[in-house]
C-alpha cells in the first residue's frame, strides 16, 4: 500500500484553472464515494479550498493510482486530462506525508502560518470518514496530523501573526484607506471565511457593516460574531445598496462570478470601491477592475501583498518544519509496523485460547476450587503469559521497521506457529 498526494494549488496553478477544478461543498461526499470506487484506490480524502484542490489516496500501485486519480479529476470536472497534466503535482510516500503535516501547520498556505486551513482539513477528513472512504492508514494519519498541527499552532502562537486571508483583506483595506472608522463594509456570504472577517472586525475599528447572503436568516445568525451593529439583506438586494459601500469582501461558494462589470456599471459611484474576492471559483469578474473607481484583490494578489512582510513567520516556520520531520518519522515507524500487527493479534488470540483451555482443564481436575481461587489462578496465568510475550513482541515490532522486515516477520510467525487466514486461503 502507498500513500499518494495529487494536487492543484495556488503555487503552480492559475486561478482560471483552479476555479474549474474546485469541488463545491454539496459535491464532496459524492466525489469521495466516486473516487473510492476507482481502480487501485483503497482510501481517499478530498480537500478543496479557495487556494487548492488536493486528493490524498492510499493505492495498491503507484502508477495506476496516479493515472486513475488524474482521470477521475478530469472526468468529474469535464476538463482535458492533458490540461491537468501541465499543473498536477504528485507526491508519494514520505513526500506525501510531509506535505500533509506541513499543510496542517500552515507551512504550505498562501499566507504562511494561517490557521484556517486546519479547520478545513478537519472538515474534509470528517466528510471522508462519513462517506466511508477512510481506513486504518488515513484515520491514523489525519488524526495525528490534526493533533500535531493544533499543538504547533498553540506552541508557536501562529495567531499572533494574524495569518489568514480574511485578516489580510482587512489589513490591506486599512492600509489603502488609512482609517476605517468612517467606512461602510459589505460582507457577502455567511460561510467560514465571512465569519472570520466578522470576528476580526473589532481589531480594525470599521465604521459600519452590512451582510448579504442568499438567505437572510443565515446572515442574521453570523451577525453577532462582530460587536458592531450589523444590517442583513438578501444577496438579490446587493445592487440596490452598492453605492453605499466603501469596501466589499465576498466569499461565496458559487460556480460563476456574480459581481460583474455590467452589474457595477449600473451603480453611480460617488466614492472609490475596494473589492476583495476570497472565493474560488471567483465571485467577482476580473473585468470589474476596468471601472475607474474600483480596486480589486483576489486570493492570489492578497497573498502576494501580505507575504512581502512575512519574515517573522518564515523564521517560525523553519522551526516548525523540523517538528514536522520528527512527526512524519514517527508516523512512518507506525506505518512500517502495520505488517506485523495481524500476526501479533493472532498470537494473542491463540495464547488467550490456550489460557482458557488450561484453566478449564484445571477446574475439571480440581472441582472444589472456589471462585476466588479460580480468579487468582486466572490472574497469575495471564501475568505469566504477558511477561513471556512482552519481549518477543517488542523486538518484532522494532525488527518490522528494518530492512529485513519481511524475513523477520516470517520467522516470527514460524517460531510461534502463526497461520493467518489469508495465508490459509492462498494455500487452499
Amino acid at each position: 500500500m502507498h500513500v499518494l498526494y495529487v494536487g492543484l494549488t495556488y503555487k503552480n496553478t492559475p486561478v482560471r484553472l483552479r476555479e474549474k477544478v474546485t469541488f463545491l461543498n454539496q459535491d464532496i461526499t459524492a466525489a469521495n464515494k466516486e473516487l473510492f470506487q476507482t481502480k487501485s484506490v483503497l482510501e481517499n480524502v478530498i480537500i478543496s479550498t479557495c487556494n487548492r484542490t488536493e486528493i490524498y489516496v492510499v493505492v495498491d500501485q503507484l502508477h495506476t493510482g496516479k493515472y486513475y486519480t488524474k482521470h477521475f479529476l478530469a472526468d468529474f470536472f469535464g476538463v482535458e486530462a492533458e490540461e491537468l497534466s501541465n499543473y498536477l503535482e504528485f507526491k508519494e510516500g514520505h513526500e506525501a506525508l510531509t506535505h500533509c503535516f506541513r499543510l496542517g501547520c500552515g507551512l504550505d498556505s498562501a499566507v504562511l502560518g494561517e490557521t484556517q486551513i486546519l479547520g478545513q482539513l478537519k472538515t474534509s477528513f470528517l466528510e471522508a470518514q462519513q462517506a466511508g472512504t477512510t481506513g486504518t492508514i488515513f484515520n491514523k494519519l489525519f488524526n495525528e496530523m490534526i493533533s500535531f498541527s493544533k499543538k504547533m499552532h498553540h506552541l508557536y502562537k501562529f495567531n499572533d501573526s494574524s495569518a489568514s486571508l480574511s485578516h489580510s483583506a482587512l489589513q490591506i483595506a486599512k492600509e489603502e484607506c488609512q482609517d476605517l472608522s468612517d467606512k461602510h463594509l459589505f460582507v457577502v456570504g455567511a460561510g467560514q471565511m465571512s465569519q472570520l472577517v466578522l470576528k476580526n472586525l473589532d481589531n480594525f475599528n470599521v465604521g459600519e457593516v452590512t451582510i448579504f447572503n442568499r438567505t437572510v436568516e443565515n446572515a442574521e445568525k453570523i451577525a453577532p460574531l462582530s460587536s458592531l451593529t450589523t444590517n442583513c439583506y438578501a444577496l438579490s438586494e446587493l445592487t440596490n445598496h452598492l453605492d453605499q459601500a466603501d469596501i466589499l469582501i465576498s466569499a461565496v461558494s458559487t460556480e460563476h462570478s456574480f459581481i460583474t462589470k455590467d452589474l457595477l456599471s449600473e451603480v453611480t459611484f460617488e466614492k472609490s470601491l475596494l473589492l476583495f474576492d476570497l472565493g474560488v471559483p471567483r465571485n467577482i469578474n476580473p473585468h470589474c477592475q476596468l471601472i475607474e473607481e474600483v480596486t480589486l484583490y483576489n486570493v492570489d494578489s492578497i497573498s502576494e501583498r501580505i507575504n512581502q512582510n512575512a519574515k517573522r513567520r518564515e523564521e517560525i516556520m523553519l522551526q516548525v518544519a523540523d517538528e514536522v520531520n520528527t512527526a512524519v518519522s514517527e508516523f512512518e515507524e507506525w506505518e512500517k509496523q502495520l505488517g506485523i500487527i495481524p500476526a501479533i493479534k493472532e498470537l494473542r488470540r491463540t495464547t488467550l485460547e490456550a489460557e482458557e483451555n488450561a484453566l478449564n482443564s484445571l477446574q475439571s481436575k480440581l472441582p472444589d476450587l472456589s471462585d476466588r481461587e479460580v480468579k487468582i489462578i486466572r490472574k497469575h496465568m495471564k501475568s505469566i503469559v504477558n511477561q513471556a510475550l512482552r519481549t518477543p513482541i517488542r523486538e518484532i515490532k522494532e525488527l518490522s521497521t528494518e530492512e529485513n522486515a519481511a524475513y523477520d516477520i516470517a520467522l516470527f510467525k514460524r517460531i510461534f506457529g502463526i497461520q493467518l487466514e489469508e495465508e490459509n486461503e492462498r494455500e487452499a
